[in-house]
């Protein structure tokens, strides 16, 4: 395991400090938690990102030839 700090403002950390101790859990417990979520979110953002950048293509009427010529993908 590795360990992370952050320092908090007086007020915000006997503010967490106090809801650590309504829930009954340690404040590495809540801060694993949310550390996981921020964690699984970002991942599903960027699923989510990839999915939308896979160009599709379309074929109107195969019959007639595309006017269009020298076309070229990018993706931004």
């Amino acid at each position: 395991m590795k360990v992370v700090g952050a320092k908090l403002d007086d007020s915000d950390y006997e503010r967490f400090e106090t809801f650590c101790i309504d829930e009954g859990l340690s404040k590495s417990e809540i801060l694993r938690g949310m550390i996981k979520q921020y964690c699984d979110a970002c991942e599903e953002d960027l699923q989510l990102d990839s999915d939308d950048k896979k160009p599709t293509v379309t074929i109107i009427d195969d019959k007639q030839p595309s006017a269009i010529q020298n076309i070229r993908i990018v993706e931004s």
